[in-house]
């Protein structure tokens, strides 16, 4: 038997590269799917009452396939109640199920047109056929079995006759494959080396004789029938090494693998393992939806988050998720600003210590350790120092580089608290008398930092400062892996450069020569004099004839139609009103009060949203152009309502988030993250600020708004942590401080290595960044869903691609500072280079986005498409021909390997470097 079975093994072993071509396939039976990681694989198999409409799925994964179980029925399933009780055969007591015989003459039909129909017509083609042996259990004799193997072998056929479309997945099956094997797409069999034994409820890995027995089935599948093998095992969710190894085992034979928990809730491992990208923070209670947007955890720890590549899910107590977060999320965050409830404190505690004993890492910020109950304490290794009563001096006695980030920790001696944590590396240790205290950690379950080296709120008004680095702690405590993070700064290797204007003030008088209205001067000293993409707005009610200045509508609608009719320009609508308060105005609380005062208008957010799109597209766009943006007003805080409209519009939104860090205030607590989800929808926050908040809204000095420059200094070193964005009001161009202001500004922004964008561009890569799918791979790995976010960043631990073997990397910039791979598909295969740079020729960088790139033995062709004259710079191609069309270009200036060419085209559809050998 020995003999045979590593027989078996070599013989897979030769197989497993014929393998390599099969789709990747996991199981998730649970609701509310994380198609985030999911689209990492070719093909899902999911419970179709959990998703009865897989049409909808808008970012799942290339294949979804409904589970259906053929030898038995849960009671729950809507057509268990029509079946005859006379084909009822009995119980599966481990599972709560009723045993179907399969021999009744009525079943094949009853099947294909209750079961199956239903499922086609929701959309589903693929369909995974379970408990194909579960007749064993009430089949006996031979007889009995022959039957009963029958019965399935023309309910299968009867499915084909119907939907000859259909794929079919068989789990197991083994005794009707050889009649049905040329209807059947793929053969899945569960428990090959890790199984669980569902009537004792504990995992056990496969006694040997049973694996060998599976291994003689598996090779007449995949050796007789030529068909491919999913093999299934369990392992607890905790478990993720083990998870790994036994799916590379599965691998290594050649099958495809989807190691996970028994339930099928979890995300397991398989021939990709996709990435968790979110990090659960959860947060005090916030007085209501709006009040969210002001808590420390969105405010401060968005941004580091988003740096790091993660996506913050925010959540309170009342909303701790009970499904396995182990594969799902990277992490929980606990930052709590107010003290918690007991109510909530209990509630905490009890998930928490179940997440811990998942190795779920947590990183706990202000960590209350005086009010962790005895039994989180336990669980955390914690143990308490009673207090003395006597007050002494507190000392620091030990303290890690990633503490006094942007300002020294201070203790205060209210708040010592004796505490230790087993397993530790302390960041700072403090001492008080004989006591000791842990007050920051890396700790064997995630790390913590006590309440107040979080952070620190300056006397004044001087605002808050980070005293632990915020991008060190999370690293370390989240365990948070090295790979490739999607990047919302940069395009082509560049930072980006936005321009966009909300339409406040449009008709208000500028105060030069003429009295202009501030819409002439923003034509003329914006459009006219800089040919980059920007994006204009206006608010309707201001210059609809209709509104509240119709002396000044023909005035103002036929400037507006001059800006709009420039190429370089794109539309957004700064709403109809201009609501002050969204939350308020919707609720009606005097609603004339928060927007402004139109007679006899009260708020409605079609009208807002809607309307003011259909007016400008119809009185102002030219022919065809429509509106991209919808541009927040106000206190841009939207409702759930109004995000919802944005969205059905078909139109991305934007403003919002307050980043204005300057040299008075160069902290990172200046900066946020990327945006906010609500339960409407993803709000975009703008990049920066506008002059209002740099003149000190808008009472000057109105020259002040230079200082947006510091801002940009600040965000782009040591971190490269936004992109440029011009963004101001139309009434800046009332003063003439202001239009200095802002052609100064503009010069800064065109003096440095920037690819111009629109800023639709930018929230669509913003919105790419929140589910888009990165999965490790053997070869390295796997990216999908970057539809508009075409630029990653690397770590320096994470190897370069190897451009040759790699699929939909367009080059890499990698010589000084940052890194960053340029992608020119949504979908790509990174292979990690082996080691030496590629001396083939490279895009280094360029101004453009990249749309196509073409390897080939002589040379390699890239099309590259801008808004502005291209400018690229490309490597190793001294040797080479570098082309546009039958045109041979030459470097503006060389450097070393470095070639840098700049042309007058915006376009480049057949850039070529064709070398010699």
């Amino acid at each position: 038997m020995k003999k045979l079975f590593f027989r078996l093994l070599a013989a897979f072993a030769c197989a497993a590269q014929a393998s390599a071509a099969s789709p990747s396939v996991a199981l998730y039976y649970g609701a509310s799917p994380p198609w985030e990681l999911l689209r990492a694989f070719d093909r899902v198999v999911v419970d179709p009452g959990h998703v009865p409409e897989p049409r909808s799925i808008k970012n799942g994964p290339p294949e979804l396939a409904a589970y259906v179980a053929v030898g038995e029925v849960q009671p729950s399933r809507p057509y268990a109640a029509a079946i005859p009780a006379a084909w009822i055969k009995g119980k599966n007591k481990d599972w709560g199920s009723q045993l179907i015989d399969q021999a009744q003459p009525g079943w094949p039909v009853f099947f294909a047109e209750r079961v199956i129909q239903p499922l086609w017509t929701a959309g589903y083609r693929s369909f995974f056929f379970d408990t194909l042996d579960s007749y064993h259990l009430f089949s006996k004799t031979p007889e009995s079995r022959s039957a009963q193997e029958a019965g399935m072998v023309e309910l299968v056929r009867e499915v084909k006759r119907r939907y000859p479309q259909a794929k079919l997945i068989f789990n197991r099956g083994f005794e009707i494959l050889g009649k049905t094997h040329s209807l059947v797409d793929m053969v899945a069999a569960e428990s090959l080396f890790q199984g669980f034994d569902a009537g004792k409820s504990r995992f056990r890995p496969v006694p040997g004789a049973d694996r060998e027995w599976l291994l003689g089935q598996l090779s007449t599948v995949k050796n007789t029938y030529g068909l491919p093998v999913l093999a299934i095992d369990y392992v607890p969710a905790h478990d993720r090494a083990l998870a790994r190894t036994t799916a590379e085992q599965i691998r290594e034979l050649g099958f495809t693998p989807w190691v996970t928990t028994p339930d099928l809730t979890s995300i397991g491992v398989g021939s990709v393992e996709a990435m968790p990208r979110k990090v659960l923070v959860v947060h005090s209670t916030p007085v209501n939806e709006a009040s969210l947007r002001y808590l420390d955890p969105v405010r401060m720890l968005s941004l580091p988050l988003n740096y790091l590549g993660y996506v913050p899910e925010f959540v309170d107590a009342s909303q701790l998720p009970d499904h396995p977060l182990k594969g799902r999320y990277a992490g929980i965050v606990i930052w709590q600003t107010v003290p918690a409830t007991t109510a909530e404190q209990q509630r905490l505690s009890g998930w928490l210590r179940k997440q811990v004993q998942d190795t779920v890492p947590v990183a706990w910020l202000n960590m209350p350790g005086t009010l962790l109950d005895s039994n989180l304490r336990s669980t955390l290794g914690i143990t308490l120092t009673p207090t003395s009563g006597a007050i002494a001096p507190i000392t620091v006695v030990q303290q890690s580089g990633i503490m006094g980030f942007e300002r020294a920790p201070t203790p205060a001696l209210d708040s010592f608290a004796g505490m230790t944590v087993e397993g530790a590396r302390p960041l700072l240790v403090l001492m008080q008398a004989d006591r000791t205290q842990h007050a920051a950690a890396i700790t064997p379950w995630g790390g913590f930092v006590s309440s107040p080296f979080v952070t620190s709120v300056l006397p004044g008004e001087l605002g808050s400062r980070w005293v632990v680095n915020p991008f060190d702690f999370l690293s370390q405590a989240l365990r948070l892996p090295k790979m490739p993070i999607p990047d919302t700064t940069t395009e082509s290797g560049k930072r980006m450069l936005m321009i966009h204007m909300d339409g406040d003030g449009f008709i208000s008088r500028s105060e030069t020569p003429g009295n202009p209205i501030a819409g002439e001067m923003v034509r003329d000293r914006v459009v006219r004099k800089y040919a980059l993409p920007m994006t204009i707005s206006v608010i309707e009610a201001e210059i609809a004839p209709d509104g509240l200045y119709p002396g000044l509508s023909p005035l103002a609608e036929k400037v507006a139609k001059e800006i709009f009719a420039a190429p370089h320009v794109a539309i957004a609508s700064h709403s109809y009103s201009h609501p002050f308060f969204w939350y308020r105005a919707s609720a009606g609380e005097g609603s004339d009060s928060y927007n402004l005062r139109i007679p006899g208008y009260r708020f409605d957010v079609k009208r807002e949203v809607d309307g003011s799109i259909a007016y400008i597209e119809r009185r102002l766009a030219p022919r065809g152009k429509k509106v991209e943006v919808f541009l927040w007003t106000g206190d841009c805080i939207p409702t759930s309502e109004a995000l919802r409209a944005v969205a059905a519009a078909g139109i991305v939104n934007m403003n919002g988030g307050d980043t204005v860090a300057t040299r008075s205030n160069p902290s990172l607590t200046y900066v946020e993250g990327l945006g906010l989800q609500r339960a409407g929808g993803f709000q975009v926050f703008a990049p920066n600020q506008n002059e209002n908040v740099y003149t000190n809204n808008w009472l000057g000095p109105y020259y002040e708004f230079e200082r947006v420059i510091e801002t940009f200094q600040l965000t782009e070193s040591p971190r490269r942590l936004k992109p440029i964005n011009i963004y101001f009001h139309t009434y800046l161009a009332t003063k003439r401080a202001g239009v200095q202001t802002l052609d100064k500004i503009f010069q800064y922004a065109l003096s440095q290595p920037v690819t111009p964008v629109h800023i639709a561009d930018y929230a669509r890569k913003v919105m790419d960044f929140q589910d888009l799918s990165i999965a490790r791979t053997p070869q390295g790995w796997q990216i999908r869903g970057a539809s508009a976010l075409r630029s990653l960043r690397l770590p320096a631990a994470v190897p370069l691609p190897d451009l040759e073997s790699s699929r939909g990397i367009a080059g890499y910039t990698a010589d000084s500072g940052d890194r960053y791979v340029h992608l020119h598909t949504d979908s790509v295969s990174w292979v990690a280079s082996p080691g030496a740079l590629t001396s083939r020729p490279l895009l280094v960088s360029a101004n453009a986005r990249v749309t196509d790139v073409q390897h080939a033995s002589t040379g390699v062709r890239w099309s590259l498409s801008g808004h502005v004259p291209l400018q690229f710079t490309l490597k190793n191609v001294q040797d080479c021909d570098v082309r546009l069309g039958n045109r041979k270009l030459t470097p503006l200036r060389q450097e070393g390997s470095f070639s840098h060419f700049e042309l007058i085209e915006h376009v480049a559809p057949s850039l070529e470097a064709l070398c010699r050998n």
